[in-house]
């Protein structure tokens, strides 16, 4: 039985709520669509014997086969319904419209609509696609999948920590590790038991590079001095609210170097302290500021910290990490 032309549910559609509807001119599916109607027909397949039954057309040629629907639909063969554009765009209203239709479907109400001639397309402004088309046009694109691939995984080697937001690249030296899971772009080596608070850790060494925020200092030199202190105080310190005690709080500190430098080929600033600390041992800070080489106009804040004697890292290799960073962009 042939199935008379009219608006059915679109057979291409993949994605999640209720489908579109497409124009059946009789022989074939057309590229005009619509938005699913609240018709008093309840949605779902026809039933037998009911050739204009809402829902999907019943025996179309050249979709037969495994995996077919009840009524006789299966699945979308090449040049098919569903592959071409045309249709408007889903939103809320069709999922009101589809919620009231299950509604009425849950309640028993099984209404058939006979559709003959059916109404003809006038709601969608483009035009059906004709025969006349030019044999060179591109070809139409593959229906959408309803669910999109997940973006690559970063691939950068284990010898280097890429700052992506920042536009650098620090070199991870022989002995230490790149943190891949805190919310920090950071290196850290030997972490042991604070002294202060033995349920805490703390790291032997610790390079952390971040964007520059929150300073009233717009030059590398006056950001660096300003970050300094703020480096100390978070590492070394009490904490903003006094309760932090993982090396007893900072005594004094002395100021070792603050000079200009090169980082990433651009021009910035350092300043480095040693921090006397009140429990465990004491500790090198630095702080490096420098503008973004990746044009952003932005700041980078790259802050480091030591421990002094014992099993902590060589001095030497603070200067080794600073010198290997490197431009990403």
């Amino acid at each position: 039985m042939t199935t008379p032309p009219g608006w059915y549910p679109d057979p291409g559609h993949t994605g999640n709520g209720p489908a579109p509807e497409r124009w059946w001119d009789g022989s074939a599916w057309t590229e005009q669509t619509r938005a699913a109607q609240a018709a008093p027909a309840a949605y779902g397949y026809p039933q037998h014997g009911a050739p204009g039954a809402y829902g999907y057309p019943q025996q179309l040629p050249g979709h037969q086969g495994p995996g077919t629907v009840p009524g006789g639909f299966g699945p979308v063969q090449p040049g098919g319904p569903g592959q071409g554009g045309g249709g408007r765009k889903r939103g809320p209203m069709i999922a009101a419209i589809a919620a009231a239709v299950v509604v009425v479907a849950a309640a028993g109400t099984v209404l058939a609509v006979t559709l003959g001639g059916g109404d003809a397309p006038h709601d969608d402004p483009e035009p059906a696609p004709t025969e006349s088309r030019s044999s060179s046009a591109s070809p139409s694109p593959e229906p959408a999948t309803s669910s999109a691939a997940p973006d690559p995984v970063p691939t950068d080697d284990e010898d280097t920590l890429v700052d992506a937001l920042n536009s650098i690249a620090i070199p991870v030296l022989d002995g230490w590790r790149k943190d891949d899971f805190g919310r920090d772009t950071d290196l850290y080596i030997g972490p042991y038991q604070c002294k202060g608070d033995t349920a805490k850790q703390c790291m032997r060494g610790k390079v952390l590079s971040e964007t520059a925020a929150g300073f009233s200092e717009t030059t590398a030199e006056g950001i660096a001095k300003a970050d300094m202190k703020k480096n100390a105080e978070a590492v070394y310190g009490k904490g903003e609210y006094g309760d932090k005690d993982y090396y007893g709080g900072i005594e004094k500190h002395e100021e070792l170097k603050s000079a200009k430098v090169t980082v990433a080929g651009q021009q910035g600033y350092l300043v480095r302290w040693k921090v006397t600390n009140k429990k465990g041992p004491d500790g090198i800070a630095q702080s490096v500021a420098f503008p973004s080489p990746g044009g952003s106009g932005s700041m980078v804040v790259v802050r480091f910290n030591f421990d002094v004697g014992g099993q902590a890292p060589p001095l030497a290799d603070m200067d080794k990490i600073l010198e290997g960073i490197e431009p990403t962009a």
